[in-house]
């Protein structure tokens, strides 16, 4: 088998002559040719030139044109932060501006599309008959927050047909996304969707899997194969996820591996996840990796199991590190003792999280995160706290911890957070992977000041 056989048996449900190894090589890309984040995914040529860097170094069985869950959002008129070393963040929400009968479906002229459908041709002309070619589009809900923000967990209770209105309208936007993508010749099309991992089993069926459905089903209509991403703790959503009917389903470390392959068996779909991004993929060693990616092996092994990591891999992910899980994979043994004997660090500036002394009549929020900049329910999280400040003037503070760091990893570990994102008020755990509605931390801020 090659690469691009490897891993579409596996989303068959098929045997396969070893696991399939798909890194999800987005900024990192860009590392990998020395260019920022933002000049890699405003360029397709950067795009074409990393990801194929990427296919020369680690060996891939499959690989994503471009892991940029905002290229819809910015083509409907929102406008974007952009970071050196993360994919770009939402930062104004068009229909806090415009109604969305106003909004138009983005076409492949609009915003960044040119860009990466012409990476996609390219790169599928230079190695689509070895490796298997993710395409990557916005999931429906996670783009519905791009939109509207987080006004749209307080309308999932109090106006649900708005809801679902907007829904119908991202749902058509994947679909036409898609369409655009199978001309280019991709392989198979990776719904996105981050932000399902932050709501109810009952608010998942309600607002996600109809239309999640209904898009996966149109994907294999048009002759591709779907996979459904989602990071952050989506235990709770992952039967549903099946439910789907995806080939695929990818996951993150927040989620136990044995528990998904144990599901994902029962409907014979392929379950892809899940190397830690940053305790291991991070600041791990070489051998640590190789060692963390056994353990996924053996747990996972069988029909269907892709290993891959928790979700794109941090900018700086070290490079050995990379090419290490890829020896190991592929049977170079002999590369791996050198490969730890030039063991990378990752050079980050370390910020201190000291403790915050809670004086009465005052709140303190922290929200841990692995990175705003680059995480939508992160992103999300926090904005739900900004959106209240002005309530609350100079009675509370926050402050975003980021695990990207090691001192991050050791305050995560000191306040007992077992998921991210996470939201503590007054040094106490209340949102756990779950974006509050405006309505809800505000009844948990009240209840703390009086």
């Amino acid at each position: 088998m090659n690469g691009k056989e490897r891993v579409l048996s596996a989303l068959k449900f098929e045997n396969t002559d070893r696991t399939p190894w798909v890194p999800y090589t987005g900024v990192q890309a860009a590392n990998l040719i020395d260019v920022d984040a933002e000049q890699f995914l405003k360029s397709s040529d950067n795009i074409v030139n990393g990801i194929l860097k990427a296919f020369e170094m680690f060996k891939p069985d499959g690989l994503p044109i471009a892991f940029d869950l905002q290229i819809e959002a910015e083509a409907l008129g929102c406008q974007l932060k952009w970071a050196k070393n993360n994919p770009p963040a939402v930062a104004t929400h068009i229909l806090e501006q415009k109604s969305l009968s106003e909004l138009k479906l983005p076409t492949e002229k609009d915003g960044r599309y040119p860009i990466v459908l012409d990476a996609a041709k390219r790169i599928v002309e230079a190695i689509g008959d070895k490796v298997a070619l993710y395409a990557l589009i916005c999931g429906p809900f996670t783009l519905a927050l791009h939109l509207k923000g987080t006004q749209i967990f307080s309308d999932m209770m109090g106006k649900p047909e708005k809801v679902e209105e907007l829904m119908s309208f991202c749902t058509q936007i994947a679909k036409d996304f898609s369409d655009m993508y199978a001309k280019t010749g991709v392989d198979i099309i990776a719904v996105v969707d981050p932000m399902t991992s932050q709501i109810s089993p009952k608010h998942y069926k309600k607002y996600v899997l109809p239309y999640t459905l209904e898009l996966h089903r149109y994907v294999k209509e048009i002759g591709l194969m779907v996979t459904n991403f989602c990071c952050g703790d989506s235990t709770k959503n992952i039967e549903l996820m099946c439910q789907t009917e995806p080939h695929g389903i990818a996951f993150d470390e927040n989620v136990k591996l044995d528990y998904v392959k144990e599901i994902a068996s029962k409907y014979k779909v392929s379950y892809g996840g899940n190397l830690p991004l940053t305790t291991i993929m991070l600041f791990g060693s070489p051998m640590e990796n190789v060692e963390e990616a056994k353990r996924e092996i053996e747990i996972g092994k069988g029909p269907g199991f892709i290993l891959s990591p928790g979700c794109d891999m941090p900018y700086n992910t070290p490079i050995n590190n990379l090419l290490a899980i890829s020896n190991y994979i592929n049977g170079d043994f002999a590369s791996l003792d050198m490969l730890e004997s030039e063991r990378q660090y990752v050079d980050i500036e370390e910020p201190v999280f000291d403790d915050v002394e809670i004086k009465p009549g005052q709140i303190f929020v922290e929200i841990v995160t692995l990175d705003s900049e680059g995480c939508a329910p992160c992103q999300y999280m926090c904005e739900s706290v900004k959106k209240i400040l002005p309530r609350y003037k100079n009675k509370l503070t926050w402050r975003e911890s980021l695990v990207k760091t090691r001192a991050g990893i050791k305050r995560m570990a000191d306040l007992g957070v077992k998921n991210l994102p996470a939201m503590l008020i007054n040094n106490q755990v209340v949102f756990d992977n779950i974006v509050p509605s405006e309505q809800e931390l505000i009844a948990e801020i009240e209840k703390r000041l009086s």
